[in-house]
């Protein structure tokens, strides 16, 4: 075995790789148009990727954002429907010192 062959390929060889016509000394040049494809189909896989990955954040955040806000929902629908109570819009008439209040008896049908 000639070290110094080896050597001398190998010198040759990263010469070849550093002024780029490695792919010629490996007769690639033929393939060239399907590793283009490859690397174009790759950057595309990789770009889907990132994009479904910013997509399943983003839900993640709507989701727990509409969580709270069905609680702030549930909330205010029973503070309305409270309010709606006739007893409570009694307490709140006499608490701001008004004299209106719930009728003791059931109105007259009025005839013509």
């Amino acid at each position: 075995m000639n070290w110094s062959k080896i050597g001398r390929v190998l010198a040759e060889t990263l010469k070849s790789f550093g002024r780029g016509d490695i792919i010629l000394r490996l007769r690639m040049d033929k393939l060239f148009p399907f590793i283009l494809h490859l690397f174009i189909l790759a950057w595309i896989s990789i770009w889907l990727s990132y994009k479904i990955e910013q997509t399943m954040l983003k839900m993640e955040t709507n989701k727990a954002t509409i969580e709270i806000l069905q609680i702030d929902n549930a909330k205010k629908t029973f503070d309305i429907v409270e309010l709606s109570r006739i007893s409570t819009v009694e307490k709140m008439l006499q608490d701001e010192g008004s004299r209106v209040k719930a009728p003791d008896k059931p109105a007259d049908i009025l005839k013509k």
